[in-house]
């Protein structure tokens, strides 16, 4: 027979079909093998996490994707979409569920799941009938990196008892009011007097939804979640890398690079600071859209692409609006590159339709920026509070900018982009520009250095070309400079956030320069760089296994005993003095696992997650006093706690070593009973006397 005879055989004459798993394309044997992996996984309650949480990533994003007109991109770059679209439609749900008073109680969630989950595995089972061949060799060098990847993230989490640090504890009481309520987080009563609080909340929702999915404890959900989020960005990063210059050699390198050797994002942990993870992941989506949409050459495929930006822009602006921001830089990066090939009148025309798309994009969350709007910008306004800040907030931070490789990583981006710039590399002008972008917008005052060249280069080139028009903006910009304009800068930007999030712009020129000058055709050369990326990946694997600061980790296994039994032995309205320390300017944190009973039990105590502060004035100012007074306890001053305890109406006193409020303190003291003691933690119980 002719090999290229594609006369159709019956049943009979073809013995492969006769046996159905056989006969199944390789598309639809990976489909049963990962479910039948995730039924196993279901078994385990770290599994069932991940699973309710893969399904709220990535289901949503994939019906929708699905579903839109003209050819797909790569399936690295669609997987992509797939979270960043979801990580909108899901916040974007409870938006306008919240706006006109309704809720998603646990039985609409988990049929919506349930319903996505059967149309997402029909829609793939279709889609993968036609797929047929192995992955190429680049492909399972992905998969071992991504492996190596996970099992890190994995092991980074093994010793915690409870998601460090500060956010992770308000995360924690948003996540647990948005279950609660089935609504927006940002009226967080009974817990604290905090009503239509501007601060994003797109990322509570996801997890509120899994947690409906997946059951188990609050804690347990954020940390492997949290995870999750971060592991993904190792797929982000390989999608961007692939994305800017097309090769499969890019997108290994970047995932090498951001899942195992560079130290951002693993640290992202230490923080808790899943809402940025989030928020990049949708930024990564958001440039893969425009791009295909600047790419597209067919009006229906264009506007399909420019839908989906608007969609994910509204998304972001839930989720995080700093890295909103950000994404709005590197859309103007992709699109300043874009347009220097194009003619007036097509960048015109875009210029239109991406107006209108941001219009589309607010009013998609209208009801969020009308809140903001409410919130922040009219009494920025009016004076009544300010947008500007200064002092270390607005410092770079030396020791998170050179963290880990860092320096490595900066040298290597910058000989990456040196030959890009030889090479002529559309793909290093875009990442180039954003980082510039993203220092200019951190460091409002470069606008002052950077005007005037350009301002002389525009003047000197209208008075050459005779542009009369140009010289007037030539001139303005000469007239901002250091000695005429000092601009402040903005709390919303601080540069220590752009610089834990460089990893993505690093990531992508290192890969572009190796995929550049690395020889496609040779066998041995492709070996041997096979082995040196995998060295380097399991070399930062192993340096990066204990990376969660210790001094971030407040709560211990002990703590975790105690608050499980605040939880089933205290009443409900029971008040808890705890201990404090100092954090930012007006704002105390907790200093051990006491800080966490407000967010996992509901009780009230003495210093509330750091979210209080959107409250009205004079619970701000009490709370303010009454933390104050426990750190001024620690540092010797004399603080009458009788008196604290008494006006407070303290009903139990969550010690430990950590102190202030130390255990041997309350021991000799009558009138303070030992409730429970483990693990160095003990929790007086007050006498109705002291109270």
């Amino acid at each position: 027979m002719n090999e290229h005879d594609v006369r159709p055989t019956t049943m009979l004459s073809n013995p492969a079909a006769q046996h159905p798993l056989v006969a199944l394309s390789a598309g639809r044997r990976w489909l049963l093998s990962g479910l039948l992996l995730a039924a196993i996984v279901a078994w385990l309650p770290a599994g069932r996490v991940l699973l309710a949480t893969g399904l709220w990533l990535i289901a949503p994003g994939y019906l929708l994707e699905r579903s839109m007109p003209g050819p797909r991109p790569p399936w690295l770059l669609r997987v992509t979409l797939w979270v960043g679209i979801s990580l909108s439609l899901v916040p974007l749900g409870y938006l306008w569920v919240t706006a006109v008073g309704g809720s998603l109680p646990a039985p609409v969630l988990i049929i919506s799941a349930i319903l996505l989950a059967l149309a997402a595995s029909w829609a793939a089972w279709r889609d993968l009938a036609g797929v047929q061949g192995q992955p190429s060799a680049a492909t399972w060098l992905l998969m071992i990196v991504l492996a190596i990847g996970a099992w890190l993230r994995a092991e980074q989490i093994a010793d915690l008892a409870l998601p460090a640090w500060v956010d992770s504890v308000h995360h924690a009481l948003m996540v647990r009011v948005a279950v609660e309520t089935g609504r927006a987080p940002w009226t967080l009563t009974p817990y604290l007097p905090v009503v239509e609080m501007p601060y994003h909340w797109g990322y509570h929702v996801v997890i509120a939804a899994a947690w409906h999915l997946s059951g188990g404890a609050l804690p347990d959900v954020m940390l492997w979640s949290g995870q999750l989020l971060n592991w993904l960005q190792n797929v982000a990063a390989a999608a961007l890398a692939l994305l800017w210059w097309r090769r499969p050699s890019a997108a290994v390198v970047a995932a090498a690079i951001v899942g195992c050797i560079s130290w951002m994002p693993a640290y992202y942990v230490s923080w808790g600071r899943y809402t940025q993870l989030t928020g990049l992941l949708l930024l990564a989506a958001l440039a893969i859209a425009w791009q295909q949409w600047l790419d597209s050459t067919h009006r229906r495929e264009r506007t399909g692409w420019l839908a989906l930006a608007a969609l994910i822009a509204a998304g972001l602006s839930l989720v995080h609006m700093r890295i909103f921001v950000f994404g709005g830089a590197l859309l103007a990066a992709q699109s300043i590159v874009w347009s220097l090939r194009q003619s007036r009148r097509t960048i015109i025309a875009h210029v239109a339709q991406a107006l209108l798309a941001g219009i589309a994009a607010v009013a998609l969350a209208g009801p969020w920026w009308w809140l903001l709007l409410r919130r922040v910008l009219v009494p920025a306004a009016a004076g009544a509070q300010s947008l500007t800040t200064g002092g270390s907030y607005a410092q770079l931070n030396y020791d998170l900018m050179w963290i880990g490789p860092n320096e490595w990583l900066v040298a290597l981006a910058l000989i990456s982009g040196a030959i890009g710039v030889a090479r002529r590399q559309a793909a290093t002008a875009v990442l180039m520009l954003w980082v510039g972008g993203l220092a200019v917008l951190t460091n409002p005052w470069l606008v002052s250095y950077l005007a005037p060249p350009a301002g002389l280069a525009l003047l000197i080139y209208s008075l050459t070309q005779r542009k009369w028009l140009w010289s007037g903006v030539g001139v303005l910009l000469l007239a901002i400079n250091p000695a005429t304009v000092r601009l402040p800068f903005l709390w919303l930007l601080p540069v220590d956030i752009a610089a834990i999030s460089l990893f993505l712009p690093l990531s992508s020129l290192i890969s572009g320069g190796v995929a550049l000058i690395w020889p496609a055709q040779r066998r041995w050369w492709q070996i041997g760089g096979t082995a040196v990326l995998l060295g380097l990946a399991l070399w930062g694997a192993n340096q990066q296994r204990a990376i969660v600061n210790p001094i971030t980790v407040l709560a211990t296994a002990a703590d975790r005993e105690a608050i499980a039994w605040v939880a089933g032995n205290t009443d409900p309205t029971a008040r808890f003095l705890i201990n404090a320390a100092p954090w930012l300017p007006g704002v105390a944190r907790g200093n051990d696992g006491g800080w966490w009973i407000m967010p996992l039990t509901g009780r009230w105590t003495s210093t509330p997650p750091a979210l209080f502060v959107y409250g009205d004035a004079a619970s701000v100012q009490a709370t303010r006093q009454r933390s104050q007074q426990i750190i001024d306890y620690g540092n010797g001053q004399a603080i009458d706690l009788e008196r604290l305890i008494a006006t407070e109406q303290i009903d139990y006193i969550y010690t430990s070593p950590k102190g202030p409020l130390r255990p041997e303190l309350f021991a000799s003291r009558p009138g303070y009973e030992v409730a429970f003691a483990e693990g160095g933690v003990v929790i007086y119980r007050v006498a109705p006397d002291r109270r």
